[in-house]
């Protein structure tokens, strides 16, 4: 009950300040977070470490950027509900929109791509209000509390929930709809990933985007928004990634080829914007070896 109260007091206050004033607010307060949260905050200087390859010492300024980001993010994600096409305009560049329909237009499905950098929530949301079909793959909250609310802030503006522990039907079918599918795929929310080389380490990475690509005959595209600036973003969407299966290659071996690249393209992302990857536990400190494909 009482991180249900801190949400709804986040809510009130995001929308009933301006956007400037909400942002500053979430500023003052990531900061007071980032000086109080030790745990925290050191798993955020090591993660960092490993992505830019700099002392730990030396990303604790860098760690701060991100408890801020993580700020900005809860604002925009609080004011969901009341953002207009009008704001998608002025505060959203898109590129590669042209990668999305050329799929659409081959009549099939495609799965987005993202991971936990930018606003990933508001990226799905941006998407719906655009006029697409598209349905996000999400972790339930243990709170029923939250977890209605969070959901209600996803769906109000047309953007569809899967919740994880249903996923597997509900995702197939969202596809073969020729829908759009959001999956985040830097984080194995299962416990039945596959061990990949992940920014030089060992780590679990889900195997659902290339698992359905396969399945469904969808493409993946990569699609991450990421926030320029304080006010403004850019939703970027690239070359689809097309899985067939290939005589004398498994099926597991073919995810695993693709889960190469997909590691790839989330490295290249992460390694662009460290400071908006909004982890905060030690990512490469969950055991791995019982992942194995």
């Amino acid at each position: 009950m009482f991180f249900y109260i801190l949400y709804r007091m986040g809510y009130f206050f995001a929308n009933a300040l301006s956007l400037k004033l909400a942002y500053s607010l979430a500023k003052r307060i990531s900061d007071i977070q980032y000086i109080f949260s030790k745990k925290d905050r050191d798993s955020v200087a090591q993660n960092l470490s490993i992505i830019t390859k700099k002392d730990i010492d030396e990303c604790q300024k860098l760690a701060r950027q991100v408890f801020r980001n993580f700020g900005l993010y809860l604002v925009d994600f609080f004011r969901m509900s009341n953002l207009s096409v009008e704001d998608i305009k002025k505060r959203v560049k898109v590129e590669g929109i042209e990668n999305i329909d050329g799929v659409l237009k081959q009549n099939k499905g495609g799965i987005i791509l993202t991971c936990h950098i930018g606003n990933w929530e508001m990226g799905g949301v941006v998407m719906a209000m655009l006029g697409y079909d598209i349905s996000a793959l999400v972790l339930n909250h243990k709170h029923k509390n939250i977890n209605d609310f969070f959901i209600k802030q996803r769906e109000e503006k047309g953007l569809k929930v899967i919740p994880i522990d249903y996923s597997m039907k509900r995702c197939v079918s969202a596809l073969r709809k020729k829908g759009l599918l959001a999956i985040a795929g830097d984080r194995d929310f299962t416990n039945n990933g596959v061990v990949m080389d992940f920014f030089g380490m060992p780590a679990s990475i889900p195997k659902g985007p290339a698992m359905f690509a396969l399945k469904t005959n969808s493409p993946i595209i990569p699609g991450m928004l990421v926030r320029q600036g304080t006010f403004n973003y850019k939703l970027i969407f690239d070359t689809p990634i097309e899985l067939k299966e290939i005589p004398g290659m498994d099926k597991d071996e073919i995810i695993k080829e693709a889960d190469k690249k997909i590691v790839s393209i989330m490295e290249k992302n992460i390694r662009a914007y460290p400071d908006q990857w909004l982890i905060f536990r030690k990512f490469w400190e969950t055991p791995v070896d019982m992942f194995v494909l």
